[in-house]
């Protein structure tokens, strides 16, 4: 180029003319654009838009409507600590608890000793009856189906073992790459069964979704630093799941892969 061209980065700095970098400019537009600014909890290795690493599940109430089941193995439990029976609708709103905290609750007073009985009796009668009457949900096939190629899990208050036991039974199986359950931890809401999966599966909190039937499940969510879906068929009211501001509210899992598709924003963490 000729001598004293504006191009010629010499001649630039001799006249003193500022030299724009795309550093610069990039500040620039910063400054005149806050919107563009990382927000807190932004993952500079994703960038704000793009699918979930994983999908975590519920299991009772949002992939399986358990609880005939259930209540059948309470009241197995019940008889083998000498306790009468109780109709179904009694057990079904306690579904979600501690087991041992639910059958406490069964049980007369006289026979509140009788609970570690009453548990080994329930995990025996449910470990081969779990899907007698069981079904899944509508619209969970077409779910799972559809969001083959994403990361899901299953996380619950059962034990391990059980849950896996109800998934393989369900036929679900090969759709999940972790079911965990809550021995040795605290129950949801507290989040650790959660950390757990994410710990196992090497995703990361703030790209991760928690879909569940109970605020139970929200909160726990919510405090793993997770993006939240309340699901409304099954045993949680809709009223409480609203209350607790998840991020989704959906009444099928059908309407689940779209509702979390792309563009995906990641859920900014306090």
């Amino acid at each position: 180029m000729p001598a004293g061209s504006d191009w010629d980065g010499r001649n630039i700095r001799d006249t003193g003319a500022p030299i724009r970098t795309l550093s610069h400019l990039g500040r620039s537009v910063r400054r005149m654009d806050p919107s563009m600014r990382r927000p807190h909890g932004y993952d500079r290795n994703s960038g704000p838009a793009a699918s979930p690493d994983l999908v975590v599940f519920d299991l009772d109430g949002t992939l399986v409507d358990s609880r005939l089941d259930i209540a059948a193995s309470v009241n197995e439990a019940l008889r083998a600590a000498g306790a009468p029976a109780v109709p179904a609708e009694t057990v079904f709103p306690l579904i979600g608890e501690p087991l041992a905290q639910i059958l406490e609750h069964l049980l007369p007073p006289k026979l509140k000793d009788r609970v570690p009985l009453a548990v080994e009796a329930y995990k025996a009668h449910y470990f081969e009856h779990c899907f007698d009457q069981s079904r899944l949900y509508p619209g969970v096939k077409e779910c799972l189906e559809r969001m083959k190629g994403l990361c899901l899990a299953v996380a619950t208050t059962k034990m391990t073992y059980m849950a896996v036991r109800l998934v393989e039974a369900a036929g679900l199986a090969t759709y999940f790459a972790l079911v965990q359950g809550s021995e040795g931890i605290p129950y949801k809401p507290d989040p650790e069964v959660l950390r757990i999966v994410l710990r196992k599966t090497g995703k990361r909190a703030g790209r991760s979704w928690m879909v569940g039937d109970t605020v139970y499940d929200i909160q726990a969510g919510k405090a793993a630093g997770m993006r939240t879906c309340a699901v409304t068929y099954g045993i949680g009211s809709t009223a409480a799941l609203e209350r607790e501001g998840p991020d989704l509210v959906v009444g099928s899992l059908s309407e689940l892969p779209e509702r979390i598709g792309l563009p995906f924003q990641e859920r900014r963490i306090p």
